[in-house]
Parts: structure tokens; sequence; C-alpha cells
């Protein structure tokens, strides 16, 4: 068997944290999220879950995608997993594909199953998370010249087969019967 020793492409921070994330009051999520279509139900959750993240220690990463913008929620201990798993719920509450809205049964029942699937990344802003550890450092081994080219490669296939694949249009006359 062949083991491959290559280092991955690209590893992002991973860091032991403490979340500081309680504080604000509804008023406060309405004007920063003032017009993206939220309701004042949804920022009442916002608040909730803010609460229940607030104090935990747990482990989040950096990743070079958003452009180290966020921290995104890594993993968290064992102990801590009903309280993760409340401040999940009350997230739901005002994702805008929540498949949980008012179903706190399916929603546990789903999460203590290990079928729980947010489809999406929760993250935390910079300013709410307090460093106690860096347990990874980012290394980014991503040959950008190879990957840049690869794109364009790709694109360009993409523009070719649209162009192979557009039917052109016949105007001929229907015969009259």
């Amino acid at each position: 068997m062949k083991v491959n020793k290559e280092k991955p492409p690209y590893l992002p921070k991973v860091a032991f944290v403490r979340l500081h994330t309680a504080g604000k009051e509804v008023k406060d999520y309405q004007q920063e999220l003032k017009g993206q279509g939220f309701t004042f139900n949804q920022f009442k959750h916002m608040k909730k879950a803010d609460e229940l993240w607030d104090g935990l220690e747990l482990w989040v990463s950096m990743w070079n995608y958003d452009n180290h913008e966020s921290w995104h929620l890594w993993n968290w201990k064992k102990e801590d997993d009903n309280r993760v798993m409340l401040a999940m719920y009350e997230a739901e509450q005002y994702n805008p594909f929540c498949a949980y809205e008012d179903d706190f049964e399916g929603f546990k029942a789903d999460w203590e199953a290990g079928n729980y699937d947010p489809g999406c990344t929760y993250t935390f802003p910079l300013s709410a998370v307090e460093v106690l550890e860096v347990v990874q450092e980012e290394e980014d081994n991503t040959d950008h010249d190879r990957t840049q080219k690869a794109v364009e490669k790709a694109k360009e296939d993409i523009f070719l087969k649209r162009r192979a694949t557009k039917k052109k249009k016949s105007y001929r006359k229907k015969k009259k019967r």
C-alpha cells in the first residue's frame, strides 16, 4: 500500500476559544441587519442564540475562502453538546432555509440521531472570539498558478461546450394545410 506523504494543499487555522456573544438587545440586531428582511421574531432568536453561545469554550477555524473575516464553528466539548444543540436550534429559527421552524422535537431527534445538517457553516465575528490557544496554524501549500490555469481552462471548456450545444433556430414557414 502506497502512503501519500504529500502535505495537504490547504489547512485552516484552528483555535480553542472562549465566545463573547451576549450583550446585544433586539434593537441592536435590527440596526446591524437593517434591510436584510429579518422579522422581529427572528431578531429575538438571534439574541437567544448569542446568549446560549456566550461563555462557551470550543474550537473554531478560520479560512482563506472568506478572507479570514470570521471564525467558523469547528467542534465543542461533549459536555456542551446540549447547549450547542439549543443554540443551533435558535439559529435554525432565522435560517432562511429552516427545516425546523417551530419544530424542536424534530430538530432534537435529528440532532441526537446524528442526522442534523445545518446546510451551512455557523460563524462568529472576530470581535466575539477570545483565542485561548492556537491548535493549528493556517498552512497554504496550494499551487496558485496551477489553480488559476485550471480555473481558466474550466471556464473555457464550459464556454466551448455551451457554444457547441446551442441550437440554431429555424425560421422555416409552416406549411398551410
